[in-house]
């Protein structure tokens, strides 16, 4: 009788039932090391490398405009705390004002 072909009704060995549960226990921990190779091979650094580096360019970009108006801002009020041929020129263009006695013609 080959070892395939064993009858229902013959009590199976120790040995035969030891074999199946450790067979069932070596799948189970090929599985185990199966699952993080294919999570290895499918990880791609590369991409998200790639995706920090486009948003550290963005902010890069962001951070030199910011800067820019800073650095705009803080002119403008040196101006205003220095200058005051500034501050009469932004009084009439901006503000719409006008010195006592003064007639100002506007063309829109």
């Amino acid at each position: 009788m080959n070892t395939r072909e064993q009858r229902v009704s013959e009590p199976q060995s120790v040995w035969a039932s030891w074999m199946r549960a450790v067979l069932k226990v070596a799948r189970f921990v090929l599985m185990l090391l199966v699952a993080p190779v294919i999570y290895v091979l499918t990880y791609h650094p590369m991409d998200t490398q790639l995706a920090m580096r486009v948003k550290l360019d963005e902010l890069s970009g962001q951070r030199d405009h910011l800067r820019d108006e800073r650095d705009k801002l803080l002119r403008r009020m040196e101006w205003i705390k220095d200058d005051d041929a500034y501050l009469e020129t932004a009084a009439r263009d901006r503000l719409h004002l006008q010195k006592e006695g003064e007639y100002v013609i506007r063309f829109d």
